[in-house]
């Protein structure tokens, strides 16, 4: 479906790969690994058909069949010429066939509603034939069940029905992520690109997307620094390393698994061809000056410089980072204990809005706490809270002897543009040992040589997250905040934090979507809720069970007493009757609207079967008008029929 063969990129002077090729087939869930600054992203720019500014393209070329169309999803977004377009509306922009065809029927009945024409002319025949064309290609191609679908698409991707008829404009940058994920899901491509789809997804989101994505009917390439996602939905690997492409036949564990155990092969045969060539220049010195011998020293000479042109020593990424937390004095047992917590914000409207309520929680030295929840659920204003950012309602009591350090969500944006990175480091030490330690810390994030007098203006998000991390290095603390610590990290780096966190011997609260971040981590979970805070003891993996069995409980709950209430219902108007069951309840209601189906595709039968006469074009503007409006509101009620039906026959 799509290759690329022999493959040079290079942006500016950075040689990014080197004669690469790679094929992607129907169906193949791809992940695309490597460092942060390998590639990744401007390989898939590439792909989709952007020029990524100062790349070079020095050789090779793309392969596609006629039938392939690539979707696109970049890190970052741009709405300008959508900002007020509602939510539904730019969803059901991601068919523009179909938009254009919407236009093109707006356009041709007010054509036809005209007064002055002439209903024998020959040009109004056309506009006839031309408005028919367009009505059978909009159904033919969906137009009526487009809104339906993009409905569906917004609501598993977390929005309300109210957020629907929001403008794109008043949505956070998340949300707006999650809108052209949406708008891209539904323009269906063969071929998806996504680069970090997982940044802006709560939990129930990031189930969501993989289910739909699981059921995929095509291809895609994902590049994600949650490894959850990737061993789930991927079944190929491929990695940008030392400016090639190596392809692993399996999802991200595998990868991790089988490059260790190719890079030990290529090891032992390197060591092996050393070995040889010790024996062979061992063979040769004693032996090339002896006449009896000279002939086979030869021959081992020939054999020794053909080994030196051919042994390479295996490439071994070195770049992984390795640090530990400055130690700082144990803290009282009791680090923390929050009483009647609340926080409520002013909107712009005059009203209040309670994020959170009547907290308690007492945190102990050696916690290591997981903060969930859903967008908006209050994460972030519970960490500003218990870091004393922002004021608040109830009281807060910090132990004996906690000193704090507190990384935010948005501490890349802190950072100032226009410092070099060793300058932003020097300004934040508060000591001079501190100071002494800096280009320490900075070698630990790959940041040496030149690289420390770069500005932090021209780093990527990856780069600015270490950055960030490498300043929290500089101040020890025994109660360690951290707001979405990952996001940007690639894979190793993220490994590198979790090997960090694990030897840290303070108290942790972290915030993250990560999955398998929070798993090799944590040891309670605070989940958020509706204001409230509900705390389970154990792994994340013990809490994800746990909750969703309290969810299954609830679904349960509000199942029975929807039963009740209507048995009681019905009770009090039809005491002697038994009840019938909820199956054959279902089953009365599909027989009702399949009645309903048949009846309006008739009509619509028949109105088309009228606006196909010859004498249609000798009505009058307002019959063709009425005519078209009643074949329009027909097919909207035939939509939300079956749109009924679906949901009646999925609870039968």
């Amino acid at each position: 479906m799509f290759e690329a063969r022999n493959l040079s990129l290079s942006v500016g002077t950075k040689e990014l790969l080197r004669d690469s090729s790679f094929r992607i087939g129907d169906r193949d869930r791809v992940s695309l690994v490597g460092m942060n600054g390998t590639g990744k992203s401007t390989l898939l720019k590439l792909i989709a058909g952007a020029s990524p500014e100062n790349l070079i393209v020095s050789a090779g070329q793309f392969l596609k069949s006629s039938d392939t169309s690539i979707g696109y999803l970049p890190q970052e977004i741009s709405f300008e010429d959508d900002l007020d377009k509602t939510a539904l509306q730019y969803a059901m922009h991601a068919n523009t066939r179909l938009f254009e065809l919407s236009e093109t029927i707006a356009r041709l009945e007010h054509e036809l509603a005209l007064p002055d024409h002439d209903h024998e002319g020959e040009a109004y025949h056309r506009i006839i034939e031309r408005f028919t064309d367009a009505m059978h290609d909009f159904e033919r191609e969906g137009g009526y069940t487009m809104r339906a679908q993009a409905e569906k698409m917004l609501s598993g991707l977390g929005f309300s029905e109210a957020d629907y008829h929001k403008k794109v404009k008043s949505f956070s940058g998340g949300w707006q992520m999650r809108l052209l994920i949406a708008r891209l899901l539904l323009k269906n491509p063969t071929l998806l690109l996504l680069d970090e789809p997982t940044n802006h997804l709560d939990i129930d989101s990031l189930r969501w997307l993989e289910n739909y994505l699981m059921n995929y009917e095509h291809s895609c390439i994902i590049v994600s620094h949650d490894r959850f996602f990737l061993d789930k939905l991927t079944s190929r690997t491929l990695e940008i390393s030392f400016q090639h492409i190596e392809e692993y036949k399996g999802n991200y564990s595998f990868y991790e698994k089988e490059k260790a155990t190719r890079y030990e092969l290529l090891m032992c045969r390197y060591e092996n061809d050393l070995k040889k060539k010790a024996d062979l220049k061992a063979f040769v010195d004693r032996f090339r000056y002896k006449a009896t011998k000279a002939r086979q020293a030869q021959s081992r000479l020939r054999q020794l410089e053909k080994l030196e042109q051919e042994m390479q020593a295996p490439e071994e990424d070195l770049s992984r980072i390795s640090f530990r937390f400055p130690k700082a004095n144990p803290s009282g047992r009791e680090v923390m204990r929050l009483d009647g917590i609340g926080k409520t914000y002013a909107l712009p409207d005059g009203t209040a809005r309670q994020v959170l309520r009547g907290i308690d929680l007492e945190v102990l030295r050696g916690d290591r706490i997981a903060i969930v929840g859903s967008n908006g659920a209050g994460k972030t204003t519970f960490c500003k809270i218990l870091a004393g950012e922002i004021d608040f309602e109830g009281r807060l009591i910090t132990g004996h002897n906690v000193s704090l350090n507190y990384f935010a969500q948005h501490q890349t944006e802190n950072l100032d543009p226009d410092k070099t990175v060793y300058k932003e480091m020097l300004d934040a030490a508060p000591t001079s040992e501190a100071q002494r330690k800096i280009r320490d810390i900075l070698g630990c994030f790959l940041f040496s040589g030149e690289a420390i007098e770069k500005k932090i203006g021209v780093l990527s998000g990856g780069e600015k997250s270490r950055v960030a991390l490498a300043r929290i290095l500089l101040q020890a603390s025994n109660l360690l905040i951290m707001d979405e610590p990952t996001n940007h990290l690639d894979l190793r780096s993220k490994e590198m934090l979790i090997d960090a966190l694990e030897n840290y011997d303070g108290t942790l609260l972290v915030v993250s979507h990560d999955r398998y971040f929070l798993d090799s981590l944590v040891n309670k979970v605070i989940e958020i809720r509706n204001g409230s805070l509900q705390l389970y003891h154990g792994s994340y993996a013990e809490y994800l069970e746990k909750a969703e069995k309290t969810l299954e409980e609830e679904r349960l709950n509000e199942s029975a007493r929807q039963k009740a209430e209507i048995t009681a219902a019905k009770s009090k108007t039809t005491p002697v009757l038994k009840l019938a069951p909820a199956s054959k309840k279902n089953y009365r209601k599909i027989e009702s609207i399949e009645k309903n189906i048949q009846t309006l595709e008739q009509k619509k039968e028949h109105i088309e079967s009228l606006m196909a006469a010859e004498d249609f074009y000798k009505r009058s503007p307002e019959e063709n008008k009425r005519t078209l409006d009643e074949y329009h509101s027909i097919s909207g009620d035939l939509e939300r029929l079956f749109d009924e039906w679906e949901q009646a026959a999925s609870q039968l």
